[in-house]
């Protein structure tokens, strides 16, 4: 069985990714991937502090807490997300967002504490321009800032990330709107959400054209295209490690592809299968 130590991983991060010691690196995990890790959940954490030494990695702990109409704090755990994500939000060293539905984890050091707190001042809208996506995507035009797929995370296709999102809100696509949701504990507060349409009664409530009669329902996603195709735009980096390849590839370059793709198409990476043809 292959075994992930701290030092081989660090070395794939920094010899084959080219990371360095300042980059912003937006990190999903798969174990799988991994095989056997040498010292736990912590032979990440090590390899990260070798990689990182003054770079910000930011962990998607999402909870999906008020969308399933649960409570949501800082210890709330993030199962859909897996174990390295649980993982740091018992870690010190971590902090946590205050989005019930997509929180998010940032590694503080000595270094970037005030970009940290930046990044953790958000505002209630998922995707919108208070919106950790957003936040990083702006960060990302004038720096070095990555999406990095680690161990086999998404690997139902070449490549996706939950920024698509956030360029889905940005440009408008026709089968999401934004909907809101309440605090399940009576309080005023309200986060508003970009989600699909469920039913063609949920398409006409939300802004769908009545003589639009294109989708068939629930409307379904496929990102298998748009993986493929930053990868032959070479925008893509691929390298193996373990059992299954890391893929990176710029934040500003993955948004900035999928918005000028839904402007040229704006069923781009719907299912064939959800279209009346």
């Amino acid at each position: 069985m292959f075994t992930t130590t701290q030092s081989n991983l660090a070395a794939h991060f920094i010899k084959d990714l080219g990371i360095r010691p300042d980059d912003l690196v937006f990190m999903f995990t798969g174990l799988f991937g991994l095989g056997r890790l040498e010292n736990g959940l912590a032979t990440i954490e090590g390899a990260i502090e070798e990689a990182l030494p003054k770079g910000t990695l930011i962990i998607p702990t999402f909870s999906y807490s008020w969308s399933q109409g649960q409570k949501f704090n800082k210890d709330t755990e993030c199962p859909e997300m897996g174990n390295f994500s649980n993982y740091v939000l018992g870690k010190s060293n971590y902090k946590r967002s205050s989005n019930p539905n997509f929180s998010v984890s940032i590694r503080v050091n000595d270094y970037n504490q005030p970009l940290a707190d930046h990044f953790l001042n958000v505002g209630d809208d998922c995707f919108g321009d208070k919106s950790i996506f957003s936040k990083v995507v702006e960060y990302g035009q004038k720096n070095r800032a990555w999406i990095l797929l680690l161990g086999g995370a998404f690997n139902d296709v070449k490549y996706r990330s939950t920024f698509i999102h956030y360029a889905q809100q940005k440009v408008g696509v026709p089968h999401r709107y934004v909907k809101t949701f309440c605090s399940p504990d009576g309080s005023d507060r309200r986060v508003t959400q970009l989600v699909r349409c469920f039913s063609e009664a949920e398409y006409l409530e939300n802004g769908g054209n009545s003589e639009n009669r294109c989708f068939k329902f629930p409307v379904e996603e496929d990102y298998s295209s748009y993986g493929e195709e930053v990868e032959s735009s070479g925008l893509l980096v691929q390298k193996q490690f373990g059992y299954y390849p890391s893929r990176m590839i710029s934040v500003k370059e993955s948004v900035d592809f999928y918005m000028a793709r839904i402007r040229e198409n704006p069923y781009y990476c719907i299912d064939k299968n959800s279209l009346n043809t």
